[in-house]
Parts: structure tokens; sequence; C-alpha cells
């Protein structure tokens, strides 16, 4: 097995596990009821011959978002972290990080030496996840406490990927009154928002309007 992957079932996965996700190669996934998606996934970087490096990061999966990134179909398929809004990086301690002293991105690289300091790495990365990572990002599937953390920008921690009127729309139109969101989106008109980012929202808020 490889050693990333030794790393994962025995450190990451009982945390991951108990947190509710489920696993798919090294991609963890949580919904929520409404279909939001929370995903975390464990990314090798092949930048250091002698070590594995590896990034650890969140993404936040609204439904909405997701229909719309997925609007030519009648049926989106399953969510995946293709179509974040919010994305989060679990950053190493210092003992654990690639980089240690260098500047982000690089500094959120984690790494261990095959097979001296594995455990050692995966013991950190499973306390991050436990005690920093998961209770900052678990509650993002709720939209509201989504919303109101994407509208610090920047956020410690936290990356927003999208503008934020962008990113109101989809956190709001599902749940907000018709007429906030209608006003919403008419800003986002007339702030040249992209044209069909606006003509889906508006499609959408009329059927919820009408109870379709």
């Amino acid at each position: 097995m490889n050693p990333l992957d030794t790393l994962v079932r025995e450190h990451v996965v009982p945390v991951m596990k108990a947190a509710g996700f489920a696993k798919k190669g090294r991609t963890f996934r949580l919904a929520a009821p409404n279909g939001d998606h929370l995903f975390m996934q464990v990314w090798p970087e092949a930048v250091d011959p002698e070590k594995f490096v590896f990034d650890v990061f969140f993404s936040v999966v609204p439904l909405p978002q997701w229909a719309f990134l997925n609007r030519e179909y009648d049926t989106p398929p399953t969510p995946d972290s293709s179509g974040a809004l919010a994305k989060y990086e679990v950053i190493p301690p210092p003992e654990a990080a690639h980089e240690p002293d260098s500047e982000m991105p690089f500094r959120s690289r984690w790494a261990f030496a095959e097979p001296d300091t594995r455990d050692a790495c995966g013991r950190e990365l499973a306390r991050v996840l436990r005690e920093v990572a998961l209770p900052r990002v678990v509650p993002l599937l709720d939209r509201g406490t989504l919303l109101a953390e994407t509208r610090i920008n920047p956020n410690a921690g936290l990356l927003r990927l999208k503008s934020a009127i962008v990113s109101e729309i989809m956190l709001r139109i599902d749940d907000d009154p018709v007429v906030d969101v209608a006003t919403l989106l008419d800003k986002a008109e007339t702030d040249e928002v992209f044209p069909p980012i606006v003509a889906w929202a508006r499609e959408r808020l009329a059927r919820r309007a009408a109870g379709a």
C-alpha cells in the first residue's frame, strides 16, 4: 500500500468516520439533509523525492451552486468538490510541514518520511482535524453560517471561491424571503454579474415562489 494511503487509513479514517463522513479513495464526504455537501480531500504533491508531501483541504458545496453548474441536466449528478463555493485548508504544525518557514500556499503542505515520521505526521493530522478543522468547517454546512463567514473576506483559513454577490445568491436563494432575494438579483443584474447566473436564479426563485 502507498504510505500516504496507510497514513490515511490508520490516522485519518477513524477521525472522519467518527464525524459522520463517508470515504472513497482519499476523499471524504458529508451530506446535509438539504443536499449541501462538505468534502475533505488528501491531495498528494510530487515536489520532493525524499518525502511524501500532501495537502489537506475541505470544500463546501451548497446545492444551489451545484445545481447551477449542472443546469443542463434534468437530474444533476451527485455533488463533488468541483462545485465548491468555499475552501478551507488544513495547515500543519511546523513539525509536520514540508516547508514550515514558507509563506502560503506552500506553508499548507504536510510531509513525512517513510517510515520514520509517517506515524508522527498522521497523529498530528488526526489531532488537527479533530481539534481545529472539523469544529471549524462542519458548521459551514449551515448556509446562514457559511454566508456570515464568506462575508468576511479575507477570512483566516476560509477562502471564498466566488464573488461576494454570487455567494449571497447561492446561499440565500432557497431560504430568504422571496422579495429580498429578488432585490438581490436586481442588484446583481445592475452590477452586470455573469448573466447566466442571474437568469438561472430568477427561474429558481420563480419556481420557489410558485410552490413548485
